[in-house]
């Protein structure tokens, strides 16, 4: 059964947009809206509780992401989140941080290195800790310190702004389930593994393959959720082995 967030999960920080966000991939994932869903800010005001402003920055943002569609005067429609938007996103993710993996290899400094191991054992404790919500923001911060090292600002931009969707999505049903946990730790393992041995290769192989993995384990989880696998004008989902 899949485990659902609850306000303890959630960072006390986090701004009031982002659990709008998630609260509308949440509704979309659970039935309560559906493709095609008319959304205005005045109905999302009521619905979720919240002032105008975070309401207008989570749509934008969703519009952004492709999941909106902006309707003159009207408000804004909700797009399919299909199997193909989503294996898209993460060809895109793949290319981008394979890329950065080696790069930053060539370029870490040992003390690069000690601090990504230090930020992948302190990773370890959090994912097995059943928050997957804080767990899910600091797997984020692990991915970025890897990739800042790789000094291309330009990709980085370019991968955050097309992975956010995704992001929201995994963590709209439930983060880190219990049945996959030491899947993704080993494959963190083998990514800081590869920093230690200063092997570019190695490194983007092990992002390939990790975030390879984390596609199939989101397909297989999104299509099991009425929200998206009901998609009229789409394949039906098909998990592949990667």
């Amino acid at each position: 059964m899949q485990r659902r967030r609850t306000s303890e999960d959630l960072p006390l920080n986090e701004p009031t947009y982002l659990r709008v966000k998630r609260a509308i991939i949440a509704d979309l994932a659970d039935g309560g809206f559906v493709p095609g869903t008319h959304l205005t800010i005045e109905t999302l005001t009521s619905r979720y509780k919240v002032s105008h402003m975070p309401i207008r920055e989570a749509l934008r943002q969703l519009e952004g992401e492709g999941i909106l569609i902006s309707i003159a005067h009207r408000g804004f429609r909700i797009e399919a989140i299909t199997e193909g938007y989503i294996r898209n996103i993460y060809d895109i993710r793949v290319g981008i941080e394979s890329m950065l993996a080696r790069r930053a290899v060539e370029l870490a400094s040992k003390d690069d290195i000690e601090n990504i191991r230090a930020m992948h054992e302190d990773l370890n404790v959090l994912i097995r800790s059943a928050k997957p919500m804080v767990a899910s923001r600091e797997n984020i911060a692990f991915h970025e310190r890897i990739y800042s090292i790789a000094d291309n600002p330009e990709a980085e931009t370019i991968l955050e702004g097309r992975t956010r969707v995704v992001r929201t999505v995994a963590d709209s049903l439930g983060g880190y389930h219990p049945d996959i946990v030491e899947d993704v730790i080993r494959e963190h393992e083998a990514m800081v593994a590869a920093f230690e041995r200063r092997d570019p290769a190695a490194a983007g192989q092990a992002v390939f393959d990790h975030v390879t993995a984390a596609r199939d384990r989101l397909l297989a989880n999104m299509a099991s959720h009425e929200g998206f696998a009901k998609d009229a004008d789409a394949a039906p989902f098909q998990a592949s082995n990667g």
